[in-house]
């Protein structure tokens, strides 16, 4: 592997919260629909996480990331289907405030013949220059979360369904905290932008995942 390229970026957002996000693997096909389509988990603990993705594009690749020791820095790569690395990222990150951060992030790609390293530096800067644009009203929102702890759960807006039923939904995702801010679809169904667990508005109960709903209550 050469080094093609690098990233420079300023987050608004804790270290620990850059650390959190590298290890959600669940808002891959969701935070980052333009990019990823689908993700199965192979595996995942507090160290990282290795899973089966596919690209937008119907294109299907292994992904592992890895989180350093000092949980400063992460590597992330991915393999084709034979299990040949095909590209890695490698980032380590310097705070810069309690809310703030600064990633440095290297490319690496397979030293082939033909290949063309000012471009393929150019599409893992875009990539990832992207993604971290997605991620980090993601971080930005979790720190906000945490802090403000099961007050923001109890808040509820109101929603109507086709069949002119109105509702009482949280204005946060009981997963994360994350805004809620989505429409249920035609059948009563409402889907968290960011990570894609679906919840029955008539009952609060969620459909689609391992979390509980919310309690039910007078629409405002």
């Amino acid at each position: 592997m050469i080094e093609v390229g690098q990233l420079e970026r300023h987050v608004g957002a804790s270290v620990a919260r850059a650390i959190e996000d590298e290890l959600d693997w669940e808002h891959l096909p969701f935070t980052h629909a333009s990019t990823f389509s689908a993700v199965k988990l192979i595996g995942a603990d507090r160290a990282g996480w290795e899973a089966d993705v596919v690209l937008s594009d119907g294109s299907a690749m292994r992904m592992r990331v890895a989180i350093d020791d000092d949980r400063m820095g992460y590597v992330n790569a991915t393999f084709d289907a034979d299990g040949t690395e095909n590209g890695r990222a490698v980032c380590r990150i310097t705070a810069t405030g309690a809310d703030s951060c600064h990633m440095t992030l290297h490319f690496f790609a397979p030293e082939r013949v033909g290949l063309d390293r000012d471009t393929a530096g150019a599409f893992y800067r875009d990539l990832f220059g992207r993604l971290i644009d997605e991620d980090e009203p993601k971080m930005v929102y979790r720190a906000a979360a945490l802090r403000a702890g099961a007050a923001p759960h109890r808040d509820r807006r109101s929603v109507t369904l086709a069949d002119g039923s109105s509702h009482a939904v949280p204005l946060v995702c009981p997963h994360q905290g994350l805004p809620l801010n989505c429409e249920p679809d035609a059948k009563g169904i409402l889907q968290c932008p960011w990570h894609g667990y679906r919840f029955d508005v008539r009952t609060g109960a969620c459909i689609s995942g391992r979390i509980k709903g919310w309690k039910m209550t007078a629409s405002p």
